[in-house]
């Protein structure tokens, strides 16, 4: 209710080769931990962003919520962690396990306070 979500992509579809339903599974898990590391209290924003080049395409899930701990980083794509109180700690796990079987690469950059953007790079299909 509190959080504004916006899209930025190009006007033409981009083709990567990968199963449409594990990416939905990747998607849904990014924007699941996007909208529950906003603060009740904060106006929450997250930013959806596609772009590509000639080899590759990107994709980024930009939050502004509390970001991730140094101590959680070390652990955050580790099976069976998770910072909630529900849940299996599968999520971040499953979703770079997918990611990297389709062939691509998933990053993040974090900042207590200020949120969090993960990064996901696909090889463009031509």
């Amino acid at each position: 209710e509190n959080i504004h979500v916006s899209f930025h992509g190009p006007e033409k579809g981009l083709i990567i080769l990968a199963d449409p339903e594990q990416l939905v599974q990747v998607f849904n898990n990014l924007l699941k931990n996007a909208f529950q590391s906003i603060p009740f209290d904060k106006k929450g924003k997250i930013d959806i962003t596609v772009s590509a080049d000639d080899t590759d395409v990107e994709i980024s899930v930009k939050d502004n919520g509390s970001g991730i701990t140094a101590e959680d980083q070390k652990k955050l794509f580790s099976p069976n962690f998770t910072t909630k109180s529900t849940g299996m700690g599968l999520g971040l796990s499953i979703v770079k396990n997918i990611i990297e079987i389709t062939g691509g690469r998933i990053s993040y950059t974090t900042r207590a306070g200020h949120g969090t953007t993960f990064t996901i790079n696909f090889n463009l299909y031509k």
